[in-house]
């Protein structure tokens, strides 16, 4: 049951949590935003495909930001209260360090619970579906989108243009270049337009111009002249292709693979990160009220992207073979643990 002491240490880490982490999410979003609106731009993503582009890569953005959220949440809702001498006053009144923690790591627990689903559940759903609808927003080529005398370009196609019409339905002057197989196709056209066949699929219906079939395995190169060529929009095979990052966790336990390992590796670490940034970020609440709390959130800032930075290293030496499978990626929390242990037991309280 908690206590008046209890609920208080709640309130005061539990608002500032939120807090961060919505200014978190929003300041990521409108990265995203500006990033996707970009594309839109220039004819390389459709835009009604943006809004869930944008909320997928907030999903998978989020088992980064809630364990950064309650980590500076705890150092600024914990700072304050040290820097108003509350702390002093509950610790007065019989507020022991085990005491204090209890609530704490109870919280951090809980948000250790909500990463865990995310990780190991709403990351691959999200990637996979990030995967499908970046898949069809290529498809879709919006040549309203295209603006003249600039490159659209994707994965396998640079569409280039020097004019359109009033209704921007059809490119005039057009160069294309596909590759296709081991193919590289460029075709020199007139106009194009976008259209679909028989059966519903995409095209692109070009006229007046030449086809150059370009042998990328030998000499075999072709020139065709045309008055209409209709060029199918084939299906992206990476809809059909394994993706890592979309694979399920429990598919993943049955891989051996050093990349699918260190995917792995790096969504079971996730929720055990929290626990350990909740420790040290206790560690930099600390504070004196005649000490400013500057110090300590540059402190904070620079330990955790120095953290994050490690963990990211750790895991391309797992898929690069520097770093066996076990420790794995695990050895960058263990060492963030006990780093914050030591400096939150340790008896005295300046750091």
């Amino acid at each position: 049951m908690l206590t008046v002491s209890d609920r208080y240490l709640l309130r005061a880490v539990f608002w500032p949590w939120l807090a961060v982490t919505a200014a978190l999410a929003a300041i990521f979003a409108s990265y995203s935003v500006t990033r996707y609106l970009a594309e839109a731009a220039q004819g390389q993503q459709a835009m009604r495909f943006v809004a869930e582009m944008i909320g997928l890569r907030v999903v998978v953005a989020l088992e980064v930001l809630l364990p950064l959220g309650l980590y500076l949440g705890i150092i600024i809702g914990l700072g304050r209260l040290y820097a108003d001498s509350e702390m002093i006053a509950l610790q007065a009144g019989g507020l022991g360090r085990s005491r204090m923690l209890r609530p704490l790591l109870a919280f951090a627990l809980v948000v250790s619970v909500l990463v865990a689903a995310l990780s190991l559940y709403g990351r691959p759903w999200a990637y996979g579906k990030l995967y499908a609808v970046e898949v069809a927003a290529e498809a879709r080529l919006d040549l309203n989108a295209i603006t003249p005398r600039r490159f659209y370009t994707s994965d396998d196609a640079a569409i280039y243009a020097n004019s359109k019409s009033d209704n921007g339905h059809q490119l005039n002057d057009v160069f294309a270049r596909f590759i296709d197989d081991e193919r590289r196709v460029v075709i020199r056209a007139a106009h194009m337009r976008r259209s679909t066949d028989a059966d519903g699929a995409p095209t692109l219906d070009f006229r007046d111009g030449h086809l150059y079939q370009l042998d990328m395995q030998g000499p075999n190169d072709r020139v065709v002249g045309f008055g209409k060529l209709q060029w199918h929009l084939a299906p992206s095979s990476r809809v059909v292709g394994y993706k890592r990052k979309a694979a399920s966790s429990a598919s993943l336990l049955q891989m051996t693979d050093r990349d699918d390992i260190a995917e792995r590796q790096w969504r079971y670490s996730r929720p055990v990160a929290v626990i350990f940034l909740a420790l040290l970020g206790i560690v930099f609440a600390r504070s004196t009220p005649r000490r400013g709390r500057a110090g300590n959130m540059v402190a904070a800032a620079v330990s955790f992207a120095l953290y994050y930075g490690l963990a990211s290293v750790a895991r391309s030496w797992v898929e690069q073979g520097v770093v066996a499978i076990i420790p794995g990626v695990y050895w960058v929390d263990a060492l963030v643990g006990a780093i914050a242990c030591v400096l939150l037991f340790r008896r005295r309280s300046s750091y």
